[in-house]
């Protein structure tokens, strides 16, 4: 019994030591965040007032702060990055309004800054120092509940907790406290994040964008040689989604570091969770299968949200268990040691070792800290610097409040017609998931809306939560509102440091982590959808001139419809969608969103005045001409022709006209729409005008007088033409800089704007011209509402615009010219008058306004291919591709469904019960064309890919050659000098009629990238004047085949250098590198045979023959025009119909081709229909590449998708058809793991190649 007592006696005393090395109470590892953060901006605020004493205290307060989380084996990292997430460009305004703040109001609402100063000996203080110390009151003392000792407990209990509470699981002890245990677990992921990056080459490097989980475990297990990942799906969930994953794992190393292999089948923890979709299922499963198979990788760096939170749960967890063990290890121990007597309790682990900190030493509200659950997720973690941050966007809002500049130009925003529905706008949103705002042009609606939100949530603490993404439906758009809104806000230009403005265009960004509001077009936010379904973190979508229609913006609706319907089953945060406009039928949109709310507001109160075809004849006394092409007189107006004369009474009409007498000519009203009653009180001139008048064809004679007498006759102000394209556009600006008028200095402000004019020349119209010149923008639609010009006066209107129509039953794409809208006509004329009265002049009729135009634009949805849109909808498991689309406002047509469905069978994106193939996922992720993206991965796989790169850009964008007027015989002999270079042209020998519109892009762009390399870019400027380029489409095209090689590096079809990065200076390196002859994909980059084989891989089956090339059959029954029968020319068919060369083609005017089929990407109908940029290509790419193969062994014939005839002995087609399966097999394994992509290992694509290149040597 004595010895017992004495035990404990030796027991007691040891823990007495123990106690006193113990601090009395733990403090939150929050509290400390929050007073470093505190001391860190005290330090800031004392250096930039040059106060050594405060800046050198809080430099003590923060060194102690170290040595505190030191001692608990975390690192100051995390807290630094916060500190730099809360500082800005204006620390100095910042910390003036925090003491002026702290003046008036005795505290701040969430964090005061302030720091208490310690002695100067650096000693701790005590309770009552820190009382008179503060300039505020009482703080709390701590941060943890005390342990509170009933005195009525059992003697056992009283015992325990005079121990200290050690042998306790349940009392808040003086263990490591579980914020602190948070704290060393962040610090193992941080740890880590940052090693073994490695591991990530070729996958990922520092500033990649994340992907889905199932991308990159593909990735990983590519790398590792395993087999791909295959989900199956977990039966008996109901309508609901659980798969599992299967990874067969090959066995590696030796010896003791072998590695076992095998089948691993892994499933989620919780086999209870369930989802809506099988995409989010199998990503889930993805991302536990990355964490288990993958502990070495940081893998959260790489996958998209929710996914990385989850992983970094996972990992979250198993640290907290081994930090736990740890902490019941050193129990044991140190019980044991204390029971044995041997001493050696006394040293203690680091682990739970503490020290006497300095007290609270900063004036920060504890209270607010003790409230946090000691046991706060990753993701409240998140939302405390949110919070730390809305406050510091709340400051420098009210610092930039007393600014004047800011104060003068919120005046201005507050005359904008839109500035009084603010309050409404914002409490709508409140209330509503959706709002529609209409405002006529002018009201200021896409510059401020934005604005409003913004501030709004500024204005009440939540700014840094704020993620506003306003979409534009047009580049400049985007980027212009962008420097527009980040001026108008006293901040600097989009994207840099200290603006909270943005914007993302193709091939352009200006953002940064600090971005909370982003102006980009529709295409950018789609693409974010893919990694990001649930638009997680993004709080508003502003979808601005949703009137337009556009394919992408309607198809962006429905993706909104339906997320808006889920979220309203759900209580997490909700994401608020704006839709805008300034013509809009609002009753449409409201219904198609749950009959949401709809705010007007009218537009500038200066106003237009109209002005009719019928009053403008009138006003300037305009003559129509009989000859003039917008005469219903003149012969060569295609849509009427004149009778044959036939007898005497015709003749004499004919010479009287002749003679200039047109009073004959009046007897016959020509112009089926007038009406004399109409026009009686309008000049006899205007009435004989009217009577003849072709509305349909554009009088530029009419034009260029008009703009005269607004010259001549009205006040100052600049002229807006609208025209319909770029032809018309250059056809009036060089009659106009020919003219008298508007010739010499005058001819500078001439300025034409449209898509094609290069961006730093865009912004040329913005400018206001000298004096006693008077600037005259002549513009395609991109100036209704895209861009706003401040000084336009007077908008004249040809009521005419070009649009892209489909024909699913021809599938036959035409740019045809046709009316606008009345919608459009209004928008039009709301471009006039934006400072002062302004003047609109229509040069259509009133009553074609009032009675034939119709209300809005079609949509284009009803008149655009859907090809890409199908590939889209498979891409997001949006669910099948009919049913998605019938919820669009207006569903497309049936036949437009069935055949965007069909061509994606077609060229192998879709199989089965429409599951998107390997070739499909990775086309739905280019940004081109079908067609064109299945040629560069092709041209990848056959080592051909820098001639292929040019190519699928200059399709994608345009064309590089001008048509100077009457230049055209000089192009076309610039096209034939490049097409016969022989240093940089691709060749063999024999091949000397290359036939190719693709070829001559390739060369021109291979021997402008090599001057611009070797001489720089005055002389890559030169060589376009010399050959008809444009240098900035050029430009555009180095940038697109960057582009499109970083994509192709993401499939995982090439690996980028190590050096490269995604910037301005690494551009011209990066297309270097893709240009290296050297590389393995471009092995076969001089072969114009292999090049002309993945055109056809590519582009079929968009594939012309001649008559030679054409099985009787098919050709009896296509139609053909009577002048190809006495033509001595080649005759073209596209199965269907006869079809001809465009004239822009170089085989336009060949006569002898050296094989009877070309390819072509599209085919446009005007009088004829025409094939743009095509190539010859040869049987066995057809045999290799083209459709199903009929063997025909009576003949002697192959007949491919029962129309293409080709001459080859029946047992050489077999062979073929034998090989083309093969290669099938082998391209879609290549496409399915793209790293096996090695032209020289792979037998069967190296036989092909050695068959292409006979096929091309031998003389034809």
């Amino acid at each position: 019994m004595w010895s017992n007592r004495k035990r404990m006696k030796i027991i007691l005393g040891k823990m007495t030591f123990f106690m006193k090395v113990m601090p009395p109470k733990r403090r939150y590892y929050d509290v400390i965040a929050k007073e470093y953060l505190a001391a860190r901006l005290e330090a800031t605020m004392a250096k930039e007032k040059g106060d050594r004493k405060h800046q050198e205290q809080a430099s003590r307060i923060i060194r102690k702060l170290k040595q505190e989380l030191s001692a608990l084996g975390l690192s100051d990292d995390n807290l630094a990055l916060e500190y730099e997430q809360i500082s800005t460009n204006h620390a100095s305004e910042r910390a003036s309004m925090s003491h002026e703040l702290l003046i008036e109001k005795g505290s701040h609402d969430d964090v005061s800054y302030s720091a208490i100063i310690l002695p100067s000996d650096g000693a701790a203080i005590n309770g009552s120092d820190v009382e008179n110390h503060s300039v505020e009151g009482d703080l709390t003392k701590s941060c943890l509940p005390e342990v509170h000792v009933e005195k009525d407990s059992a003697q056992g209990e009283a015992g325990d907790i005079e121990l200290g509470g050690f042998f306790l699981e349940d009392v808040p002890s003086n263990e490591i406290h579980p914020d602190i245990l948070k704290a060393q677990k962040l610090e193992k992921i941080k740890r880590l994040s940052e090693k073994n990056l490695d591991k990530l080459d070729g996958i990922w490097k520092k500033g990649d964008t994340q992907k889905v989980p199932k991308a990159i475990l593909h990735q990983l297990c590519q790398k590792s040689g395993w087999e791909a990942p295959k989900f199956n799906k977990i039966l008996g969930r109901g309508k609901s989604f659980a798969y599992t994953v299967s990874i067969l794992r090959k066995a590696s190393g030796r010896g003791k570091n072998r590695k076992a292999g095998g089948l691993v089948t892994l499933k989620l923890p919780d086999q209870n969770e369930t989802f809506e979709s099988a995409e989010d299922a199998q990503n889930k499963v993805a991302a536990y299968a990355l964490f288990q198979l993958f502990p070495d990788v940081p893998v959260h760096l790489l996958i998209t949200e929710p996914y990385a939170l989850a992983v970094i749960k996972w990992m979250e967890g198993e640290s907290l268990t081994k930090l736990e063990d740890s902490v019941e290890d050193h129990k044991s121990r140190f019980v044991e040691s204390l029971l044995s007597g041997d001493g050696s309790g006394e040293t203690v682990s680091a682990d739970v070792t503490d020290y006497t900190h300095p007290q609270n030493n900063s004036r920060i509200d504890e209270n607010k800290s003790s409230t946090i659950d000691s046991h706060q997720s990753f993701s409240q973690r998140r939302t405390y610097i949110k919070e730390l941050e809305s406050t510091n966007l709340r400051e420098v809002q009210y610092i930039k409040m007393g600014s004047q500049k800011y104060q003068d130009i919120l005046n201005f925003r507050t005359t904008l017609p839109i500035s009084t529905l603010k309050d409404d706008i914002t409490q709508m949103l409140k209330e509503n998931d959706v709002l529609v705002v209409c405002g006529e042009t002018g009201s200021g609606k896409t510059t401020q809306v934005p604005q409003f939100i913004l501030d709004e949530m500024i204005e009440s603490g939540h700014g840094g939560h704020c993620n506003i993404i306003c979409t534009q439906p047009r580049r400049i758009a985007a980027i212009s509102v962008a420097e527009r809104v980040a001026d108008e806000r006293c901040e600097p230009s989009p994207g840099s440091d200290g603006s909270l403005i943005g914007y993302q265009v193709r091939l352009d960004s200006a953002r940064n982590e600090k971005t909370r509001l982003l102006f980009c077009t529709t295409g950018i936010l789609l693409r974010k959808l893919m990694g990001n379904r649930n638009l997680t973190g993004i709080t508003h979508i502003i979808i601005d001139e949703v009137h337009e229609r556009s394919l992408l913006g309607d198809f962006l609706l429905i993706v909104l419809k339906n997320l808006i319907d889920k979220q309203s089953t759900e209580s997490s945060s909700k994401v608020k969608v704006i839709l805008m406009s300034a013509t809009v039928d609002s009753s449409l949109f409201s219904r198609y969103f749950g009959h949401c709310p709809v705010v007007t507001a009218e537009g500038r109160t200066h106003p237009v005045t109209t002005y009719f075809l019928e009053d403008i004849y009138d006003q300037i006394n305009y003559r129509l001409a009989s000859d003039s092409p917008a005469s219903l007189t003149n012969e060569t107006v295609p849509s009427r022709q004149r009778a044959p004369v036939t007898n005497s009474r015709g003749k004499k009409n004919l010479v009287l006209s002749a003679w200039g007498d047109e009073s004959v000519l009046s007897e016959e009203h020509f112009n089926p729409y007038f009406v004399s009653s109409y026009y009686q009180s309008y000049s006899e001139q205007a009435q004989q005008n009217m009577k003849r008048v072709n509305e349909d064809v554009i009088d530029y004679d009419l034009i260029e007088d008009l703009i005269c007498y607004i010259d001549e006759n009205c006040d100052e102000g600049s002229i807006l033409v609208f025209l319909p394209g770029v032809i018309e556009i250059n056809h009036l600006h060089d009659k106009l800089v020919a003219s008298y008028q508007f010739g010499g200095p005058s001819s500078d402000w001439v300025i034409p704007l449209h898509s094609s004019v290069a961006s730093t020349e865009q912004k040329k119209v913005f400018l206001h011209p000298p004096r006693n010149i008077r600037k005259v923008v002549i513009a395609t639609n991109i100036a209704e509402t895209s861009i706003t010009i401040d000084d336009v006066i007077y908008v004249i209107d040809c009521g005419k615009h070009k649009e892209n129509r489909f024909n699913p039953q021809k599938k036959l794409s035409s740019m045809v010219e046709d009316w606008i809208s009345q919608a459009n006509a209004r928008q039009r004329q709301g471009r006039a008058g934006r400072v002062k009265p302004g003047i609109c002049f229509r040069l259509y009729t009133r009553y074609r306004f009032e009675k034939l135009m119709r209300p809005y634009q079609v949509p284009e949805m009803l008149r655009m291919p859907l090809v890409e849109l199908c590939l889209q909808i498979k891409l997001l498991s949006l669910g099948y591709i009919k049913p998605f689309l019938s919820m669009a406002l207006e569903s497309p047509k049936i036949e437009a469904m069935d055949s965007a469905i069909s061509l994606l069978y077609e060229v192998g994106a879709l199989e089965g019960d429409e599951e998107l193939t390997p070739l499909g996922h990775h086309l739905a992720k280019l940004p081109v064309d079908v067609l064109i993206g299945k040629m560069m991965l092709y041209g990848a796989i056959f080592g051909c890919l820098s001639p292929i790169l040019s190519v699928s850009a200059f399709l994608s964008y345009k064309s590089p050659f001008v048509y100077p007027k009457d230049e055209r015989q000089n192009v076309e002999r610039a096209k034939l000098t490049l097409l016969n270079d022989k240093q940089d042209g691709p060749g063999e020998g024999n091949d000397i009629n290359r036939q190719s519109d693709h070829l001559v892009m390739m060369i021109a762009y291979k021997r402008w990238e090599n001057i611009l390399n070797e001489r720089g870019s005055k002389a890559a400027l030169q060589f376009c004047n010399s050959y008809f380029l444009n240098s900035s489409v050029m430009f555009m095209i180095r940038e697109m085949r960057v582009q499109f090689g970083t994509l192709l590096a993401d499939i995982g079809l090439i690996t980028l250098p190590k050096y490269y990065q995604m910037d301005g200076k690494r551009i011209g390196n990066l297309d270097r590198w893709l240009s290296d002859a050297s590389q393995p994909f471009n092995m076969y980059a001089h072969h114009s045979s292999i090049l002309k084989a993945i055109l056809c891989a590519g582009l079929y089956p968009n594939v012309a023959a001649g008559e030679q090339g054409i099985v009787a059959a098919a050709l009896s029954s296509v139609k053909r025009s009577p002048s190809s029968a006495i033509s001595n020319r080649t005759v073209w068919f596209d199965g269907r119909r006869e079809v001809h060369v465009h004239p822009s083609s170089i085989n336009s005017n060949t006569k002898a081709f050296q094989y009877p089929f070309l390819v072509f990407l599209e085919k446009v109908e005007t009088n004829k229909v025409f094939l743009r940029d095509t190539s010859v290509i040869s049987p066995y790419s057809i045999l290799l590449f083209g459709g199903s193969i009929n063997v025909q062994h009576q003949t002697g014939l192959v007949i491919i998708d029962g129309w293409l005839k080709l001459n080859a002995p029946a047992q050489i087609a077999v062979l073929f058809k034998e090989l083309r399966l093969t290669l099938h097999s082998i391209l879609k394994e290549l496409i399915r793991k793209p790293e096996n992509v090695i032209v020289l290992k792979n037998e069967i694509i190296k036989s092909i190649i050695t068959l292409l290149l006979e096929e091309g040597s031998v003389p034809k």
